[in-house]
């Protein structure tokens, strides 16, 4: 048998014997709450449980840890066992044995290539008995169905096997090492002995060395659920919202708040926007009509991003909306500042034929003082910071040789180092890949290994894409960009050519990358590092080799160009690279000045 969550929460208490005890949608309610689903097995030992039902649901949801997505018999008697060994000898007639007999399960038809299926009921979503927020490869799983099959026509559709297996992650080619390695052994855990970051710098956050996906389908259910309970934490401060499941008739005709994550948008016969949300409760329709300003905001809306809704609901699984709330920066926010000035650059592409060698070479005379400098700027930079693919790579694109100078990808990193060098070891330096070198391609992507990292001189830190840190007394946000490629595609007015707008819709969004599964590989790691939680003093990309700058809500908005001219694929497609222009970002002021080496 398997349950699922009404809509209205009628009958929430059952009285009896002076006091309250939880009913079966309550005790439901309150692990979804949590974040947790529940197994029918579990939930049938819970309301046979004679004694205090609200006491010993709290007692179980304190003992899970945070791997837990389903509560199992094994957690219950895991929890009583607890409960028994602290002298609480209140749930004895939990120990039923025919209660914790295993029933039969349907497989799921989940399990990966090469992997072993699993029967355990607990496992498996058609035995779930709440809809939750479950990331089935991206599309998030909706709720389970009456008969007990979990709906997976979406998943197989809209994510290729890259994208949900991980296989790309499980084995990841090095060609610096010509051979398979394991992503987390050399690739996300550089040894201690490589280059020591400097005293000003800190490193708040990036995957290296705590890459956890191996590309089960329970990967997924982590990824979504921690996106959506970061951002919805952000809008539950701006919004009155309410869980999805508890639009019932009660409630109908009533102007409620939901916050829930984009699960497909589509446009009706009448030209009204229909927007699915999901969160871990269940789904509701939300109807953006044509012609109100919440259906020209909903215009811009992608899959998987987390949004709020207020509007009024039909009481049968539709929300008329009235507003749309995005989690966009707070107004107002007091200025940042540091010390010292920085460059910015992205995009050296060192081994392509079309690297700007001449302009390469003006700017390493001005920064070594060779050249005039009338700003008198040279002095003051303390810091440089390379937003990715530093060099062009090896069999990246289809017929990539014939664009090359270099087609060894260890000389081009050896060559690459050599450029690097010509900068004064006074200079401190951040390096981050990109989709470009030679780590693995999904994101987040950890730092170069040590094999790359030791080609390099002592003033050279190496953080992971996207990363976030201290330097110069700021906070900073570094992202390669290759997000960018997607939401140009998707939102109307986006263009490569300002790459700032793009960059501040990832601001407005609270996510680097909120659409899953189209141009853009993304591990689905158990905390997602995507998210913009707390806004930084500056967002530095690169990717789309143009620049761009603008100031956002108090941050400093950058995108550095590229060192690389412009490529036969990129006059088909009229990308016109800003090529030799590098920023110079005043930490103090936060200004910053277009410094032209082309």
């Amino acid at each position: 048998m398997t349950h699922s969550i009404p809509i209205s929460r009628s009958d929430s208490f059952i009285c009896g014997r002076g006091q309250c005890s939880l009913s079966m949608q309550e005790i439901i309610q309150r692990f979804a709450e949590k974040g947790y689903l529940i197994d029918p097995e579990a939930l049938d030992l819970i309301t046979s449980y004679s004694g205090a039902k609200t006491s010993l649901v709290k007692r179980v949801i304190s003992s899970l840890d945070s791997s837990t997505i389903v509560v199992t018999v094994s957690d219950l008697r895991r929890s009583i066992e607890e409960m028994g060994s602290t002298k609480e000898k209140e749930a004895p007639d939990l120990l039923q044995p025919d209660l914790l007999k295993p029933k039969h399960c349907v497989d799921s038809g989940m399990n990966h290539p090469n992997e072993t299926k699993n029967t355990n009921c607990a496992s498996h979503t058609q035995v779930l008995t709440t809809p939750a927020l479950e990331g089935n490869g991206g599309t998030k799983a909706s709720a389970i169905e009456r008969d007990g099959h979990a709906p997976l026509a979406g998943f197989k559709e809209k994510y290729s096997a890259h994208d949900i297996s991980c296989a790309s992650l499980e084995l990841v080619f090095n060609p610096l090492a010509n051979s398979a390695i394991n992503p987390l052994s050399a690739v996300d855990h550089p040894s201690d002995t490589c280059q020591t970051p400097f005293s000003d710098f800190e490193l708040l956050a990036d995957i290296t060395g705590k890459s956890t996906c191996v590309g089960q389908y329970q990967d997924f259910i982590k990824y979504f659920r921690d996106r959506y309970s970061k951002i919805g934490d952000i809008l539950s401060s701006r919004l009155n919202a309410r869980p999805i499941e508890s639009l019932g008739k009660n409630v109908a005709g009533r102007e409620i708040s939901i916050i829930g994550m984009v699960m497909d948008i589509k446009t009706s016969t009448k030209g009204n926007k229909l927007v699915q949300l999901e969160d871990p409760t269940g789904m509701v329709m939300v109807i953006f009509k044509k012609g109100t300003p919440p259906f020209e905001e909903s215009i811009s809306l992608v899959s998987d991003e987390v949004i709020g809704v207020s509007g009024t609901t039909d009481g049968g699984g539709r929300v008329f909306a009235n507003s749309l709330t995005w989690p966009d920066l707070q107004e107002g926010m007091p200025p940042r500042s540091g010390n010292g000035g920085a460059l910015l650059m992205s995009d050296l592409h060192v081994g392509s034929k079309y690297f700007v060698e001449d302009g390469w070479k003006r700017f390493t005379a001005w920064i070594n003082g060779e050249m005039d400098d009338p700003l008198e700027l040279v002095s003051k930079v303390k810091y440089i910071v390379i937003a990715g693919d530093l060099v062009d790579g090896v069999g990246v694109y289809p017929g990539q040789e014939g664009d090359l100078s270099i087609m060894d990808i260890h000389q081009q990193y050896e060559s690459a180092a050599e450029l690097i060098s010509e900068i004064p070891s006074r200079i401190q330096i951040v390096i981050s890949p990109g989709n470009h070198d030679a780590v693995r391609q999904a994101e987040p992507q950890p730092a170069f290994p040590e094999s790359i990292q030791k080609l390099f001189g002592n003033n050279c830190t190496f953080v992971g894409n996207p990363a976030r840190f201290k330097l110069g007394g700021i906070e900073w946000l570094v992202y390669h960009g290759r997000s960018m490629d997607d939401l140009v595609l998707k939102i109307p007015g986006l263009s490569y050519s300002e790459p700032e707008k793009v960059m501040v819709e990832m601001l407005k969004r609270r996510h680097l990358s909120p659409i899953y599964g189209n141009r853009v590989s993304i591990a689905p790691e158990e905390r997602d590092i995507l998210v913009i939680q707390r806004p930084p003093a500056v967002l530095h990309c690169g990717h789309v080799h143009t620049f761009g700058v603008t100031r956002y809500k108090g941050v400093t908005v950058i995108n550095s160009g590229t060192w690389q001219g412009q490529t036969d694929f990129q006059k088909k497609m009229n990308i016109q690279p800003t090529a030799a222009i590098v920023p110079y970002l005043d930490l103090k002021t936060m200004r910053v000045r277009k410094l032209i080496f082309a």
